[in-house]
Parts: structure tokens; sequence; C-alpha cells
């Protein structure tokens, strides 16, 4: 069970429905003792397992993640064109423009370990996935990738990484964020800029991208 849920969670990006709940361990209650602890005695307490951090029951769709000012914003059209697809455990969404040279995206790629197929190994597989994520990200480095690195105050862990596709001539700023049993991946894009342009585009790709997250994660809340 746990192989084909890391292969479906893997192979896939974002959906789910809006409405979603959330799920934790409590403590289990000390057991009944079958008589009186003996008079004079201190009878010890069965120790109590350590409460488990609550995760969320299902995922929201990729779509219903970013809030509708975020998406005007980054994508500054009444009609953007949108992309979607997904399933019960991670899914994906893109809105983006284009105009002449002038292109903004923004994508969430949302996924999900849900306990209802990991259990209590929920938390640790949500973990092993961004490790894995951050890996691949390190290993996928080139010239045109520069501010991969881990970032503070996101979640529960977060990296960013900004690069330039010259294939298809875009610029992009990501913010990929571990929270509870969620991998939030967050990428604005915008056309490429020049040479002496870099460094402004850098700053302002990664600035929005971190501001999308943080704004998708506020709705997760």
């Amino acid at each position: 069970m746990v192989a084909a849920f890391v292969a479906l969670a893997v192979g896939l990006t974002a959906a789910g429905v809006f409405v979603f709940g959330r799920w934790g361990g409590r403590p289990e209650a000390s057991p009944s003792r079958s008589r009186p602890a003996t008079t004079g005695s201190r009878a010890a307490d069965t120790p109590r397992r350590a409460a488990q951090p609550p995760v969320f029951a299902t995922l929201p769709s990729a779509c219903a993640i970013l809030p509708a000012d975020t998406v005007r914003r980054l994508v500054p059209t009444a009609t953007p064109k949108i992309d979607r697809m997904g399933a019960e455990t991670a899914g994906v969404c893109k809105y983006s423009f284009a105009e002449g040279r002038t292109f903004r995206a923004v994508q969430v790629d949302a996924r999900a370990f849900l306990p209802k197929y990991m259990h209590d190994q929920a938390t640790g597989m949500t973990t092993w996935s961004f490790e894995a994520q951050w890996k691949q990200a390190e290993k996928d480095l080139t010239a045109d990738t520069s501010s991969l690195r881990r970032i503070g105050g996101l979640g529960d862990a977060a990296f960013e990484r900004y690069w330039i596709d010259r294939d298809v001539r875009i610029a992009v700023g990501e913010a990929t964020v571990r929270y509870r049993n969620v991998v939030l991946r967050v990428q604005y894009t915008e056309e490429q800029p020049a040479d002496k342009d870099r460094p402004a585009s850098e700053q302002r790709c990664l600035t929005n991208a971190i501001a999308a997250a943080r704004a998708g994660l506020t709705s997760l809340r």
C-alpha cells in the first residue's frame, strides 16, 4: 500500500475538494486498572504516546489554493488561461497570460500524503518527498540557475530557486514548501530578461513566488 501510494503521489500533481478537514492523533488515555493500587504504593501509569502533529485529511483543489486577488496581482488579466489536472492526493493549476513579449504565469503544484492511506507515516513521507525534491533541484543545478537555497519562516521547511529557461525564453522563481503532510510548490514565471536586467528579474520572481506560497499556506490553515 505504501509503495503504491508513493508512486501515485510522485506521478501526479494537485486535486481534490475545496472543503477539507484536519486529522491528528490524540494521546491515548491511560488504561484502567483492574483493582486499586496497594495502599502506600505508587502504581506507575502506562506512559502516554506523544501526540502526533495534526495533518490534513484531504487536499483542496490546486485551483482553490491561491486567493483570487493573488492570482490577479501576478497574472494581470481578468481572463487568464487556466490549465489544471489532479487526483485525490496531488494536482496542478496554472494561470497564464501572454501579449506580445509579455508573459506572466503562476503555477501551483500541491501533493499530500493522506492519513487514510499512510496512517502515522503521513508526516514522515511528506518529509521524504520534500527532501527528494531538494536533492533533485541540487542535481539539476546549471549555470542558468541561481538562488537555490533553503529559507526559513515558510511552513515547516522551504527552499527557493530562480532559473532561466532559454529554450522557451522565460525566467522562473520557485518556492517549495513542506507544511504538515502537504508539499506545496509555487512557480512565478515571466519573460526572459536581458542579462543586465537579470538581478531585478531574480528578485521580482522570487518575491512573487514566496508571496504566493505564503498566501497559499494561509488558505490551507
